[in-house]
């Protein structure tokens, strides 16, 4: 059955959301593990999955489908340039082999950019001019929206703001520098410095499990003082990007999103950390809040990137 639906995909680095949005309400949702990535034909296959089991359980065939991935894309020419989170898949024509098997328009974009779609039609950044979003997950990335509109850059790349250098000579990011936001305050970051200061023997009950982010923030929320300093670190170099943000930008909003934020454990002290390095003229009015939408808003914003494009409306600067 042919409607005015549009399938959103949010493809990250450990799960892949799916929303089907009609009149902006969410009509059907289901979410599968990214799994392991080797190649963007292994991409392709994830997405091809998804779509049909969305057609298989409503019958619906969209009238389009948008896709944010984890990385850099060129949504002009339908390009993945470099996923570092997803398997480090290079130069891809992912949306010409897309169109080969699906029968709609797909559109391409970076999923903080869909992120930031969501929020700014309806979630955190309605009615709102100027916004920055951070996206705190497995990477962490980000998107701007100026005069309302998505600022993308020369070649579709602005906006990455987890390889910002934030350390000189720190650890080796996944993108090839090293010192990287993404390396001290993403997921993976928060793993890597818990890991790293156990195996120096510094004293915490995390010795006899995974670590994971997850499972350091329930460390950090019973008061587990190792857990609590990784979260306060990510949320310590999180602050300083803000407030150079905001002198830079002086933006309305600055909105936090993705599963570090949703532990519940940086964003009181991200804000604090901000008031230190942002100019006090600039902080004037200027709220730091978390996503509305939570872990569905890049899925709905490729929905909606996908119905807008559709339309040939334009929503780039």
């Amino acid at each position: 059955m042919k409607t005015k639906s549009f399938l959103g995909i949010d493809f990250g680095g450990t799960k892949i959301n799916f929303i089907l949005l009609k009149n902006n309400k969410i009509i059907y949702k289901t979410r599968i593990s990214t799994g392991k990535i080797d190649s963007g034909n292994d991409i392709v296959q994830k997405i091809l999955t998804g779509v049909t089991k969305m057609e298989q359980k409503t019958s619906i065939y969209p009238s389009a489908i948008g896709i944010g991935l984890a990385g850099m894309v060129n949504h002009t020419t339908g390009q993945i340039v470099f996923l570092p989170n997803i398997g480090k898949i290079k130069d891809f024509p992912i949306i010409e082999h897309l169109s080969k098997k699906l029968s709609v328009p797909v559109f391409l974009e970076n999923d903080v950019n869909t992120a930031l779609l969501g929020e700014a039609c309806l979630g955190a950044a309605q009615n709102k001019q100027n916004v920055v979003f951070i996206s705190v997950g497995t990477g962490i990335g980000g998107a701007i929206l100026i005069a309302s509109r998505i600022y993308t850059g020369k070649n579709g790349l602005a906006g990455e703001i987890g390889h910002l250098t934030v350390q000189e000579n720190g650890l080796l990011c996944n993108c090839g520098k090293k010192g990287c936001l993404e390396t001290v305050a993403s997921g993976k970051g928060i793993e890597r410095y818990v890991t790293k200061e156990i195996a120096k023997g510094v004293k915490t009950k995390m010795i006899d499990c995974k670590i994971t982010a997850k499972k350091i923030a329930q460390f950090a929320k019973h008061g587990d003082k190792l857990a609590l300093q990784a979260y306060a670190q990510a949320s310590h170099y999180l602050g300083k990007i803000c407030g150079s943000i905001i002198n830079i930008l002086n933006p309305e909003v600055i909105i936090l999103g993705g599963g570090v934020v949703e532990s519940g454990l940086i964003l009181r002290n991200t804000i604090k950390v901000t008031k230190n390095y942002a100019l006090s003229s600039s902080l004037k009015d200027i709220k730091i809040v978390r996503s509305v939408l939570k872990n569905d808003t890049g899925a709905i914003g490729a929905a909606l990137l996908a119905e807008i494009l559709k339309s040939k409306r334009d929503i780039y600067i």
